[in-house]
């Protein structure tokens, strides 16, 4: 190794020291969608950057969704996936299906943390019900709405060195299964583990002017400047829901929130261990907040 490149190393290291520092033994939720699972090399560099996470001292929490893989496995079972305001509509059927479908994924998830040498659990039920909640609407049959964590159980496994892999599924009163949008479970575990950060790894890099320019990514915004990038139309569609969300969280006591794009290599690490990030950090206002607020990631 030539001593610029190993200098050039070193100072990288440096450069997170300061974050390391912060995020010592603080849980740090991250979501991962369904379509950067089903890239491999996209899964591989975001489960990297979660060991390195672990072994460095951050307690990380991973939430998965899985919809394109049960949409092809309700294909092939002969029944037409149908949304409304983007949740699934789940009858028993398609509950089977789902329920089938992400314990598969979690179980792949798991396994592909052990193979690049780090350590996971995955949170499915019945055995682990970590995530309480009730039906959403029951015209779209069995989704959930979380209303609850088991914070203790999630707790002891993500400060024992293994990585927690939540799917998208609650469980009611009964104990029954409820298809609950990954989004949801997310902020819910994030704020039910009062997170240092909960990070969306997504297909877009952020937040931007103009969706099909990606250098018009916005870095930081407050949750008064989100507001008002949706009353002017800038944020809109899909983002919508997410944003609004992500203000709930903020609200309730996530420190900060980011989405970017899952398809760059150690998104996470580049996010969260730089000044300039590479995607949209999210939060509260000096104002809105009560307190100044710190600008670093």
């Amino acid at each position: 190794m030539q001593v610029d490149e190993a200098t050039r190393k070193a100072k990288v290291l440096i450069e997170a020291l300061p974050f390391l520092k912060r995020f010592h033994d603080r849980f740090m939720v991250v979501k991962l969608g369904g379509e950067a699972i089903e890239a491999p090399a996209v899964l591989d560099s975001l489960l990297t950057d979660l060991v390195w996470l672990e072994q460095v001292g951050v307690s990380p929490i991973l939430v998965h969704g899985g919809g394109k893989s049960i949409n092809r496995a309700m294909e092939q079972a002969g029944l037409t996936p149908a949304f409304h305001q983007g949740r699934r509509i789940t009858d028993a059927a398609t509950m089977d299906i789902v329920a089938r479908e992400v314990e598969r994924l979690n179980t792949h998830i798991v396994d592909r943390i052990f193979a690049l040498g780090g350590a996971a659990i995955g949170m499915c039920p019945p055995r682990h019900q970590v995530v309480h909640g009730k039906v959403y609407d029951a015209g779209l049959g069995l989704v959930g709405q979380p209303t609850s964590l088991d914070q203790e159980r999630l707790a002891r496994y993500a400060t024992r060195g293994l990585i927690p892999v939540v799917p998208p599924l609650s469980v009611d009163a009964t104990g029954r299964a409820l298809n609950t949008n990954a989004d949801d479970i997310a902020l819910a575990v994030a704020t039910g583990m009062n997170a240092e950060k909960l990070v969306f790894c997504s297909s877009v890099p952020g937040v931007l002017t103009d969706p099909k320019d990606p250098s018009t990514r916005l870095s930081s915004l407050t949750a008064g400047e989100v507001r008002r990038l949706v009353a002017d139309g800038t944020i809109k569609g899909g983002m919508i829901p997410k944003v609004e969300s992500c203000i709930a969280a903020l609200q309730a006591g996530v420190r900060k929130i980011h989405i970017v794009d899952a398809g760059m290599p150690h998104a996470l690490l580049l996010e969260i261990f730089t000044a300039e990030g590479i995607g949209t950090e999210l939060r509260l206002g000096d104002d809105e907040a009560g307190s100044v607020a710190s600008t670093a990631r």
